[in-house]
Formats: C-alpha cells, structure tokens, sequence
C-alpha cells in the first residue's frame, strides 16, 4: 500500500530558516517541546495519535507549525508522519525542499496508474512525509471519499504520531468533514492577525463536527525583551478543554 521514496533534493533544508534544528534559537526549541508535552498528555491512553494542525485563514504559521511539530516528535523517537492536506496550496512539501508529487491527491483519485502512496523519507528530519500532489479540481470530493478515512486508519497502524496539515478552515471545510479519524486539532492564530469573529467560526465548525479541539497555538508574539531581535517568533501553547 505504501511505498517509500527517498528525497532527492536537499538544497531547501538551509535556506528555510523557520525549520526545527538544533541551531533554532532557544525559545523556539523550549517551546516546540512544551507544545509536544502538552500535546502527548492531551491525548492520554492513545498509542497512536493522529493530529490535525488548522488555522482560520492562510498566512497564520499553520504549515510551518505542522512541519516543526513532526520535526519535534521525532527527535524523542516518535515514528512520525506528515500529510500536506492542503491540496490547493501545498506548501509542506516545499518547506522541506521535496518534490510536491506524486502525492496523496494522486493516490486518491487514482490517476496515471498510482497503485501506492507515495511515502518520502526525509532522512534530514528524521520523518516521513506525503505530499500534496497533483492539484486536483475537487479537493474536497478526494477528502470526503471513504480511501482517506481509511488511509489514516491503515497509518496509524505504522506510525506513532500522523501529522495532517489542513486548508485554513474559514475558506474551506475540509479540516471538520475528517473529524471522525482525527485525535485531536490545535488551532493556529497568529498575533495581531486572526479576528474573534474568524476564531469563532473557527470553533463553531469544528465542534459543529463533534472534533476535539487540543488547543491554541498563538503565534508570532513580539518580544518585549531587549536581548532579542525583530524577527524573534514565539508560540505559546493554551490548553482548550
């Protein structure tokens, strides 16, 4: 069913400074950690976790959050892996300088012969990784169709932690029609950027859908500190239940 793939092209690794490494500054490292923790004992009993990543509109740190939270899992040992659930505008698959297809659009659709998932190993970070793929017409039909459901389920049998990157729930619906196979969301709002009312209907959707919301991640709070530089980013972890 899934077959992996090694990436090729590691030229975007240095050049995306918004990566997880062990050269990310301190408070970035701190915090990926606390959000790990809290993220682990949100979901107590599970062996498999499965963890939506949302955010209400695009430009809010989502996908880089999804990536970096991956990247932290695996550095205790976790078996993780990353679907771009995106599929209007992929950009996991960029981040971690990979090739955005084939990818989980085409094993959907089933299109040009795509007979296994393609799984790409990224040795850089220590995951794996499924990317978007082929743009589709109807992303939301691939979404809803009965192989994604069953995909994620035959995933956690494999893996310890599935991280699914979702469209911006306030332009599109995709995030809340997978509720019934994913373990938990945390939602992404970036400082000085979501409004209340797109938070709300945030909220709203989801548990419209019966999920279970983990969380706010607050992004990208300015730093008060003087020992720290303009584009220093922060994000802190609040639990919702």
């Amino acid at each position: 069913m899934f077959s992996k793939k090694k990436n090729k092209n590691s030229k975007v690794f240095s050049a995306n400074k918004m990566l997880l490494t062990a050269n990310s500054s301190f408070s970035i490292q701190e915090s990926f950690k606390t959000l790990r923790t809290n993220v682990t004992f949100s979901l107590p009993g599970k062996k498999n976790r499965c963890i939506g990543i949302v955010s209400a509109n695009r430009g809010e740190g989502k996908s880089t959050v999804a990536v970096n939270l991956a990247i932290s899992l695996a550095q205790i040992d976790k078996k993780v892996v990353i679907i771009d659930c995106d599929m209007r505008i992929p950009t996991v698959a960029s981040k971690l300088g990979m090739e955005n297809r084939p990818g989980l659009s085409d094993y959907l659709a089933d299109e040009e012969g795509y007979k296994h998932l393609p799984v790409i190993r990224n040795d850089k970070f220590n995951i794996d990784v499924i990317p978007a793929g082929t743009i589709p017409p109807d992303p939301t039909k691939l979404i809803e169709s009965p192989q994604m459901s069953e995909l994620i389920e035959a995933l956690k049998n494999v893996y310890d932690y599935i991280i699914v990157d979702f469209p911006p729930i306030c332009v599109v619906s995709d995030a809340a029609i997978l509720s019934s196979v994913i373990d938990g969301y945390l939602i992404v709002t970036l400082h000085a950027s979501t409004e209340t009312s797109q938070l709300d209907e945030t909220i709203r959707q989801l548990r419209f859908a019966n999920a279970n919301v983990l969380g706010f991640l607050y992004n990208s709070k300015p730093s008060s500190r003087k020992s720290y530089k303009k584009n220093s980013k922060y994000y802190y972890y609040y639990e919702y239940r």
